[in-house]
């Protein structure tokens, strides 16, 4: 399910990320980690899909979340912009859909795009900048 949402970077009880942060993930409403891109690169192996015919690059989205500490998890909310970088979106996940064809893709600008095979491409979060689990 693809929301609209807006958000100024934290959550209702944690503080704004640092500037060179790329990702937060927060779990139950603590920040569980906070990622640099180099700090990605050194604890997470990037890979390589083809998605929708054009080639991803960076961490599996179950690497990070593993990464971050996250156990066990029903549902996530993946936060960053939509197609057109226009406005932002909240896309809801479950991890039984969830599996390591998801890719948080490095873009050319070093952010970080959500792409899966399952997920239709007007679907892909740009921007990524939070997943919350509750």
């Amino acid at each position: 399910m693809l929301m609209a949402a807006c958000s100024d970077g934290s959550t209702e009880s944690t503080d704004a990320p640092a500037a060179d942060i790329v990702l937060r993930v927060v779990a139950g409403g603590e920040v569980a980690a906070d990622w640099t891109m180099a700090s990605l690169e050194a604890a997470v192996a990037f890979a390589e899909l083809t998605v929708d015919g054009d080639k991803q690059s960076g961490p599996l989205l179950l690497d990070v979340l593993e990464a971050s500490d996250i156990g066990e998890w029903d549902s996530a909310e993946v936060f960053g912009m939509g197609e057109g970088r226009v406005f932002e979106v909240t896309l809801e996940i479950v991890s039984a859909d969830v599996d390591r064809g998801w890719i948080l893709d490095v873009t050319k600008q070093g952010g970080l795009k959500l792409a899966a095979a399952d997920l239709p491409r007007e679907q892909w979060v740009r921007d990524v900048g939070e997943i919350r689990i509750p």
